[in-house]
This record gives structure tokens, sequence and C-alpha cells, in this order.
């Protein structure tokens, strides 16, 4: 498996991240299901911001959004719609004082290559006991059409050691060990779109998956090869499938 995009790797796609991943339409949904669960009389702290177009949303609903990204190159981006509430950190080793929060969210974050017990437990850390982590994972529910059948094979066969998956079953028990309890999932949203077997196949072919932030390296290209064949050789390859996934949120409460 290839490994996670570097900084520089998001510096040099900050200029088309946005419109790639469904832009402000995507990104007023993302926040129209994080809003319900703020309190908007305290600050949200965004870890991962990227180009802020979340935070930017969140902004709008009336929330007060600071954020911390490790891409300058997403940053500059972020700074044209927050100013001066965001700032260069490592989700890692967060610039943020210990007890200090008692909101933070993530959208499509931790699929990314971060090392996920360090964001947990920064979450944990920084967070005040009772102060909730929210968390929009990348994957969300995937599809499991005849598409999604052979995508989701070449997602697993790409990294079979679940480094990239977010979801509820990986991430709860990590959080677990870092005093964050998994409260469950909330604000599910599901969303439809169509796209072709044979106009998935020049998708993965031109650079790499729709899942987000997913590098495929030459070692990696027979795998990628084969699942366009297949893509290819579906009935009716031409014909659009209807497809369905859901995007939720994940909430962790901090213990203690």
């Amino acid at each position: 498996m290839a490994s996670p995009f570097s900084t520089a790797q998001f510096d040099e796609i900050a200029p088309v991240y946005d419109e790639s991943r469904g832009g402000t339409a995507r990104a007023a949904g993302f926040a129209e299901q994080l809003a319900p669960l703020l309190d908007p009389a305290r600050p949200v702290l965004d870890i991962g911001v990227g180009t802020g177009i979340v935070a930017a949303e969140l902004t709008a609903r009336g929330h007060r959004v600071v954020g911390i990204d490790l891409s300058p190159g997403m940053l500059a981006r972020a700074r044209a719609r927050l100013g001066n509430r965001v700032a260069v950190g490592d989700a890692g080793r967060l610039p943020v004082r210990t007890a200090s929060v008692t909101q933070a969210v993530s959208t499509w974050l931790l699929h990314a290559g971060p090392d996920r017990r360090a964001v947990f437990g920064e979450a944990a850390r920084v967070l005040r006991p009772g102060g909730r982590y929210l968390v929009i994972p990348a994957r969300g529910g995937r599809p499991t059409d005849d598409i999604g059948r052979i995508v989701n094979e070449l997602e697993d066969q790409l990294d079979p050691e679940g480094t990239r998956q977010d979801g509820p079953e990986t991430l709860a028990p990590v959080a677990a060990e870092r005093g964050l309890v998994y409260e469950g999932t909330a604000s599910e949203r599901p969303t439809t779109f169509e796209v072709s077997p044979r106009d998935m196949a020049r998708s993965l072919s031109s650079g790499g998956l729709f899942t987000g932030a997913w590098p495929v390296g030459a070692e990696d290209a027979p795998l990628l090869e084969r699942a366009c064949e297949r893509l290819r050789a579906l009935p009716d390859p031409e014909v659009p499938r209807v497809r369905t996934m859901a995007d939720f949120v994940m909430i962790f409460t901090r213990t203690g």
C-alpha cells in the first residue's frame, strides 16, 4: 500500500481540494449534520480544519470555530474564510491547553494518515470532562452495488491492515484506550448520485479513489488495473447506476 499523503502533497492539492470533494454544497451538508450536536454558546475546535470550508459553514450557522491543520497550503484557504482563527498544528500534538475545550470536530481526517491514537489522545487531553469530539468519517456507509463490491474489495486490498478505515468498529476501541467513550452515531444523511462502471474505471485510472486522500503507488498498479477491468466487464458498463451512500457523525465523549 502506498503511504498516506504528506503535508507537501496536501499543499499541492489544496487549490482543487474543495471542488474535488463536493464543494460548498457538501460542506453545507456536513455543517447541517454537526450543528444540532454543538452548543452555539461555546467555541468549536476543528481538528484538521483543512481549507476551512466546513468551519465556514458552521460559522454561518452561528458557531465560533477555531481550526488547526498541518498543511500551510490548506490553511491559506482556511484563513481567507476564517481570518486569524486558524493555526498550523499537528492533530497529534495540538497547540491547545489541557482541558480547555468543550467541543471539537473533525471531518474527513482520520482516514488520511495521522496517528489515530495520538489524535484521540490529544482530543481527550484538550477536552474538559464531559466534552465531545464529533467525527465525520470519509468512508461512511459504502455503496454495496455491483460497482461498490469491486471498489470496496480494491480498497481492502490496498489497505490490508485497515489503516485507512475510519468507521466506528475501528475507531471506538482506539478512542476508549485514550479516555473517550464512543456514544454512537447521529445525524445520518443518505445521499444518492449516479455513475457508470466505465466512468468509475476512468476515475480510478486517472489518479485515485473517491474516498479522499488515497495515493496509489506503482506497486499497487496491478490491483488497480484488475479492478478497472472488472468494472468494464460488468453488464451495461455505460449505464449509470443510482448509488447511495450515507454520511454520519460519530460521537465520542471525554470521561472523568
